[in-house]
């Protein structure tokens, strides 16, 4: 009767050899290998980390706070508008009272808004216009994952035309600008803090409210929000008669964006943990091809012992090269 193969298992082979020999020796040179050669081969730039990304997607609350600037084709014609009072009182020459209209979207429903849209109507009177247009826009924003940064965060939307216009209408994306990567140190880091661009409370001068004086502080600092205009388009004012209202539109998407952060020490273990293990399976898969080769040749001399079935003690063979 045909017999049909049910079950297999390997015969084990082991050598022996004393410590003063040089199969002893050889099996030193192997240990050391099989330890640092995996090591030598993973290292690179990126063993040690010390920068990594992430993406997020920052929360940006706007805190109902801007300014206006708008200039015309005559001498006279400069607009202001703030909405810190004390602002608009010291540059009392050039208000004028403007209509403030946002809204804010959240489409998945996430707590985090992923668009603001900005109206803002400037009133003008018959013979005034507006060739150049500038506005800040502050927000609250908040990073929430690893590097949780809580900050004051300003954007700048501006356009200049030739023609007096009866509107604008911008597009864009707000942005993270970093210098530096973030420390990550579990709570949450309130970032200028005791140097806000504009404090409500702290306006001294008109200078305060300069937009060219802030922008020069935001450019200072090491994390900000940027708006990316996608595009614009300037509406050119009616030539039988300037527009009596000038209108502002600023659709502000907010997407999820990479933030560059310092790794804690385990994320640093961690990743260098990876690498070389990854590398230490290929070395000691070709090691144990090498060493198996050797020994069972008696490339270098050694006791050879093998398991035979039913005994636990072994068949000793002896070989010398």
């Amino acid at each position: 009767m045909a017999s049909v193969e049910l079950f297999q298992e390997p015969i084990r082979r082991r050598y022996y050899a004393p410590y003063l020999s040089c199969s002893y020796l050889f099996f030193l040179v192997t240990v050391w290998i099989l330890i640092c050669l995996p090591f030598f081969l993973s290292y690179s730039g990126d063993f040690w980390l010390k920068t990594n990304t992430y993406r997020e997607q920052p929360a940006n609350i706007f805190e109902y706070k801007l300014i206006v600037q708008a200039s015309g084709p005559q001498q006279s014609d400069n607009f202001f508008y703030s909405s810190v009072p004390k602002l608009n009182t010291l540059n009392s020459d050039s208000l004028r009272m403007c209509t403030v209209r946002s809204i804010e979207s959240d489409n998945n429903l996430d707590s985090i808004p992923d668009s603001f849209r900005l109206e803002i109507d400037v009133p003008l009177a018959a013979s005034e216009g507006i060739t150049k247009f500038d506005a800040l826009v502050f927000f609250r924003t908040q990073l929430q994952q690893k590097a949780k940064v809580v900050m004051e965060s300003v954007i700048h939307i501006g356009y200049d035309s030739s023609l007096a216009g009866a509107g604008l209408y911008s597009s864009g994306n707000m942005v993270l600008s970093q210098a530096m990567p973030l420390p990550v140190r579990g709570g949450y880091t309130t970032m200028y803090e005791s140097h806000e661009l504009l404090h409500k409370d702290k306006v001294v001068g008109a200078s305060d409210g300069d937009i060219r004086a802030i922008l020069e502080k935001l450019s200072a600092r090491n994390l900000t929000m940027v708006y990316e205009g996608d595009y614009s388009y300037w509406t050119p004012a009616p030539t039988s008669a300037l527009s009596s209202v000038f209108k502002f539109v600023a659709d502000i998407k907010i997407p999820t964006m990479e933030v560059t952060y310092i790794p804690t020490a385990v994320e640093v273990l961690r990743n260098a943990w990876i690498q070389y293990l990854s590398m230490f399976v290929v070395v000691g898969f070709f090691l144990e091809k090498v060493c198996s080769f050797v020994y069972f040749h008696q490339i270098v001399e050694t006791k050879m012992l093998v398991e035979t079935v039913g005994s636990n003690v072994g068949v000793p063979h002896f070989k010398r090269f």
